[in-house]
């Protein structure tokens, strides 16, 4: 690959005509737009933030009404802003594999400096850029949509701080209200993308990431420990903060993301391992129909990076939040919901990224040379999604009920909710998106779909876990009926998706 002049990675040719950056920046942006409108359809990508708008309005709301004060909606806004710049940190790393799954073949702008006089680094800091933009823009501008019910509250944060409000009249407040929160979730969002660019440059220099995450694991819990999280609460919600404290997060992002763009190897590649004849005894151990293709998925995970270690990582990152939130509403409205049926209705959200992880590296086209069905292929995927599942969400779930001390029969029905509604979600992603379960971040008409689906089966479940604690046998009865209903409705759905793709797939 032509990197430069010799002297160093992604160094540019002395003298060579490089395209300006804001010709790079428009091309890349272009090409962004581009992508998204061929994958989702012009209208259906186009109304996707009108979709977040409108959760992000009714959520405000039912939060508001249901007696949560402003402020610690705001907070778990920022904690939601600083997930998704967590995750969207990593698109610029993304794999050509991956992308050509989704797409087809093709030929992104970003890799062009591997044969055109560009530098690497400079145009990835352009990317990176566009896509905090792009984001900012699409994701995070109609999630700060729900500041303007919020901005009604006397006990508002958005009516004090460096940002705050004026005393004019509710258009324009509830407007300024939006900007300042935008602007706020904004820069915790670009922090989290500049952490993960930070890790993912350690990595191209031979850190394990585990060491970054360890340490930034420390720091956190350090500085919890120092002053009981308040240091760290202001530094992840800005808006809460002094003018000072809000350059902090400022500065803090583009000295991570200059420190990290700098040390970041654009040569790097994992080096070649030797692996053995894994897929025969794995094969030969299953005892399962379609031992070849379940053998298949379950090594694709286990090489691919962060292994089997993936689906554990998300199950429990859904659960410290899950956890986290217990303590709120209880805090707010003095209920403690019952454990089991609180956890286990939610833990069954897994599915989703669980599924995710399965076809990460995989599409149905390179299945076609094979002497297999499209419904052998997903039958195979159910029976995978099924053995990765089931340790990796029945751990946290057993950590759940026995921390929080949930009663036998609560646990019990816990655990048919988790079961049946895990199934349930598995099927409506693979009936609505087939191979491609990412299609739902941008598509607004799956996305509301996928999201009524899910509404159906969990709101009931988890009033049903706020109103009688612990369950009453009734209680208990009905959910375990609904868990196991809802398990069939997802079987139905899973066994439909091969046929259903299997059309599309023949009609182009």
């Amino acid at each position: 690959m032509t990197t430069g002049d010799g002297k160093g990675p992604g160094r540019e040719p002395a003298g060579s005509h490089s395209a300006p950056n804001w010709t790079l920046f428009v091309t890349l942006a272009r090409e962004e737009w581009r992508l998204h409108t061929r994958l989702f359809g012009g209208w259906r990508f186009g109304l996707f933030p009108v979709v977040v708008a409108a959760f992000a309005v009714a959520a405000s709301v039912a939060l508001t009404e249901t007696g949560t004060d402003a402020e610690t909606v705001t907070r778990w806004g920022h904690v939601l802003a600083l997930g998704f710049g967590l995750y969207s940190g990593t698109a610029a790393f993304a794999g050509s594999d991956m992308l050509e799954n989704v797409f087809g073949r093709l030929s992104l702008v970003l890799s062009t400096a591997a044969t055109l006089p560009l530098s690497r680094k400079r145009l990835l800091a352009i990317f990176l850029v566009k896509d905090g933009l792009f984001y900012a823009l699409v994701i995070v501008l109609p999630m700060a949509m729900g500041a303007a019910p919020l901005a009604m509250g006397s006990d508002s944060p958005l009516a004090s701080g460096p940002l705050a409000v004026g005393p004019e009249s509710a258009v324009v407040g509830g407007l300024l209200a939006v900007l300042v929160y935008w602007l706020s979730l904004s820069l915790v969002f670009a922090f989290g993308m500049a952490v993960t660019v930070a890790l993912v440059a350690a990595r191209s220099r031979g850190v394990p990431i585990r060491f970054g995450l360890a340490g930034i694991g420390v720091l956190a819990i350090g500085a919890w420990i120092t002053d009981g999280g308040g240091s760290v609460g202001k530094f992840l919600v800005p808006i809460d903060g002094s003018v000072l404290e809000v350059l902090a997060v400022a500065a803090a992002t583009v000295v991570v993301s200059t420190a990290a763009l700098w040390a970041y190897d654009p040569t790097y590649a994992r080096p070649t391992r030797t692996a053995s004849d894994r897929f025969a005894r794995l094969k030969d151990a299953l005892p399962v129909g379609d031992e070849a293709l379940v053998a298949k998925t379950l090594l694709d995970l286990a090489r691919s990076s962060g292994g089997v270690w993936k689906p554990f990582v998300s199950a429990g990152i859904l659960l410290a939040l899950v956890a986290a939130l217990v303590g709120v509403v209880a805090a707010i409205t003095g209920i403690a919901p019952a454990p089991g049926i609180f956890f286990g209705g939610v833990l069954g959200l897994s599915a989703f990224t669980t599924y995710n992880w399965l076809t990460e590296f995989d599409s149905l086209e390179s299945y076609l040379v094979y002497p297999v069905s499209v419904e052998a292929v997903f039958r195979a995927k159910r029976t995978a999604f099924v053995l990765v599942a089931v340790p990796s969400v029945g751990v946290p779930y057993l950590a759940a009920v026995v921390w929080f001390e949930a009663t036998l029969l609560d646990a019990a029905v816990g655990a048919a909710l988790l079961g049946g509604y895990a199934l349930y979600y598995y099927g409506l992603t693979v009936y609505l998106a087939g191979f491609s379960p990412n299609e739902f971040l941008f598509d607004a008409v799956r996305f509301a779909t996928f999201t009524a689906g899910v509404a159906v089966a969990l709101v009931p479940t988890l009033v049903a876990g706020f109103v009688v604690v612990p369950p009453s046998p009734t209680v208990a009865g009905v959910l375990a009926v609904a868990g196991l209903g809802f398990a069939t409705v997802g079987l139905a759905l899973s066994s439909r998706a091969g046929p259903r793709w299997e059309r599309r797939q023949l009609e182009g």
